[in-house]
């Protein structure tokens, strides 16, 4: 709880935290240099309410929310489950809400918000996110009632709460802390409750401060956003953490066993279709036969002649993973667009040589950059799988074709689903195409299935790479 010259509120916004029916609370009430009766107030009630769970901090000086963050509460993160924000000058309607917010956390849930109204009339406009797009895309969505699973906070460079001139910052600390909150993970619960009451009329907050305000939204609270807005976003943490605890938990994936155990399913199509998608595409991409002959994609020629036309219609860069046994044959077919190559994610640093070296004999080796991924495993809600890791993947995308392989996968749907959200980051915002090659029909449509659970507004066609597989993209009529 921030606090700053809330004499007016700090006795309800206390009162109303210990009005809920989750009794686990600890509160770090940080009272940032206030010159009215806050601390006092505030001291009396902590002491009467919760009494052996909390601490109180006065600044002599103002820090401002950021520092608050990174100077008190982040020390103390380690000692929590979830942690949740309550300015001292707002109140919680819902006394419910953190036994909601605790139950979402307990069923996996990594960060989970409600919405809010204020003392003046308005609604907020707070909304799900959709895992599938990255959360600086989507807006501020998420502002009261925030919380996060503490584990997040810990991860967080101190960069991130400072502007462009080294400076904490002062106006959409909300924000400095909930994007790489974000950042981190697509686990999302959304509470669509007008839990969280916010005090608009405190004539000390920023926007009744600036007459230049446009709603509750300040010249500096807007600068300031657009500053976070355009930050690099951070890595996926479930991912991070699971590596560090794989050799505790499970045995490490071992590249000389690989989950590729059956052998795919034979795909059905016309054979006449196939022959003249041969026909056509040998004579389009002579050096496709060698490509074949050196790495033995298991491509039917209408699933080649789907990701040729997507390829080379997309622009920009194309991933590949999974199997990377394909991985020569998207660079043939990519053309001579010689500003477009393949990067492909591979386990150990032998696999990345010799398919560089493949693509060497293939003729394509310039279009083609095999990087190592270690695998780790990667949770979401109830469904787990091995996946690459990304955190490397900066510095090639962002993509605009990402070709997953999943047959062979011991769970074609989890690896193709969860790797939507996970890769997001890196996905170009529009005119993406995300192509999962599946080992029959029956998978491809779960994996549509799934990936519309998550992001009803993209568009997902299950079969079309060949009769099988699914291809996901952005519904250009609703950006």
């Amino acid at each position: 709880m921030p606090a700053r010259n809330c004499e007016m509120y700090a006795a309800e916004a206390l009162r109303s935290l210990a009005r809920q029916v989750h009794e686990d609370i600890f509160v770090v009430y940080v009272d940032d240099a206030s010159e009215d009766q806050t601390g006092q107030i505030a001291q009396h009630h902590l002491n009467s309410l919760f009494p052996e769970r909390h601490v109180y901090i006065r600044n002599d000086v103002k820090f401002g929310k950021s520092r608050n963050i990174w100077e008190h509460l982040r020390p103390r993160a380690k000692s929590a489950e979830f942690i949740a924000i309550l300015d001292a000058d707002d109140r919680l309607e819902d006394p419910t809400i953190l036994a909601e917010m605790a139950a979402c956390y307990a069923g996996g849930q990594d960060v989970v918000w409600s919405n809010f109204f204020t003392d003046t009339g308005f609604k907020g406009q707070n909304r799900a996110l959709e895992p599938a797009r990255s959360p600086r895309m989507q807006g501020w969505r998420t502002s009261h009632f925030f919380s996060f699973r503490a584990a997040l906070l810990g991860n967080i460079p101190e960069s991130y709460f400072k502007d462009t001139k080294g400076n904490w910052f002062m106006g959409a600390c909300d924000v400095a802390l909930a994007l790489p909150i974000l950042d981190q993970t697509r686990n999302y619960g959304f509470i669509p409750k007008l839990a969280y009451r916010y005090t608009a009329s405190n004539l000390y907050s920023l926007h009744n401060m600036d007459q230049n305000s446009v709603g509750l939204t300040s010249t500096l609270q807007s600068g300031n956003m657009q500053q976070i807005m355009r930050m690099k976003p951070l890595p996926i943490w479930t991912e991070a953490a699971s590596e560090a605890k794989e050799t505790e938990t499970k045995p490490a994936h071992n590249p000389a066993q690989p989950s590729h155990t059956a052998k795919p399913a034979p795909i059905a199509a016309s054979a006449q279709w196939d022959a003249k998608a041969a026909e056509h595409l040998i004579a389009a991409h002579p050096n496709l036969l060698m490509a074949q002959a050196v790495s033995s994609p298991d491509l039917t020629p209408l699933q080649a002649l789907a990701l040729k036309q997507i390829l080379q219609t997309t622009p920009g860069s194309v991933l590949c993973l999974g199997r990377d046994d394909i991985a020569v044959s998207l660079a043939v077919l990519l053309g001579e667009n010689a500003a477009a190559k393949v990067t492909c994610l591979v386990e150990t640093d032998q696999a990345a040589a010799a398919l560089e070296g493949k693509a060497d004999l293939a003729g394509v080796s310039q279009r083609l950059m095999a990087r190592k991924a270690p695998r780790a495993p990667l949770r979401m809600g109830r469904e787990e799988t091995l996946f690459p890791s990304v955190s490397d993947l900066e510095r090639d995308g962002p993509f605009s074709v990402v070709v997953a392989d999943a047959r062979g996968e011991q769970n074609e749907v989890a690896f193709a689903v969860l790797g939507l959200p996970t890769l997001a980051n890196h996905i170009a915002t529009t005119g993406f195409h995300y192509c999962v090659l599946t080992s029959n029909l029956t998978e491809a449509n779960r994996v549509a299935e799934g990936a519309l659970a998550l992001a009803p507004s993209l568009i997902a066609c299950a079969g079309a790479l060949g009769g099988t597989g699914c291809v996901i993209f952005a519904n250009e009529k609703e950006q």
